[in-house]
């Protein structure tokens, strides 16, 4: 069975489930736990990149997991970081004033610089309709997390896909 091995595909449903999982209201609760929504969507991408070899003579690798975790992290990062900056734009609440806001309900005082830069933050917001420095700050942080989370979870599927070939192999003495 000539099977044809796409790539691109475990890479998008791995980035699907990521960037679902992100930026789902209440869902995105699951990536408080270890950003554990991410994880999920590398794991996913390797049981498709799976699913795909199987009857054929590739053999999948940890390699091949890892960076199909990698490339649905800088997918999912991208798209997200889209995503929130388009929330954000349309939005008619400036968030920096308002967590302003609450941490003075708390009575939780801020460092003079901290209050500062606060500040900085919320004036781009009045004046933009979002802050083009906290736009490149999440998107810095987004397309270092997402990848590294990513390939945790595709590990982790590569290890429970050995771990299922094990059994299958010492189950069937051959």
């Amino acid at each position: 069975m000539d099977k044809k091995i796409n790539r691109l595909t475990p890479v998008i449903l791995g980035s699907t489930v990521m960037t679902a999982i992100s930026v789902l209201p209440l869902i995105n609760f699951i990536n408080l736990f270890f950003c554990a929504g991410i994880m999920i969507g590398g794991y996913f991408g390797v049981i498709a990149y799976f699913r795909q070899t199987a009857g054929t003579d590739h053999v999948m690798t940890y390699r091949d997991g890892v960076l199909t975790g990698i490339l649905s992290g800088i997918l999912s990062a991208v798209v997200v970081s889209g995503i929130n900056i388009i929330v954000l734009m349309y939005s008619k609440s400036n968030p920096v004033t308002e967590s302003l806001g609450m941490l003075g309900e708390l009575g939780k005082n801020l460092p003079p610089e901290v209050n500062t830069q606060m500040n900085k933050l919320a004036e781009e917001f009045n004046k933009y309709g979002y802050s083009p420095t906290l736009a490149i700050f999440t998107f810095v942080s987004n397309i270092v997390i997402y990848p590294l989370f990513g390939a945790i979870g595709a590990l982790i599927g590569m290890a429970v896909i050995e771990k299922r070939k094990k059994k299958i192999i010492n189950g069937n003495p051959e």
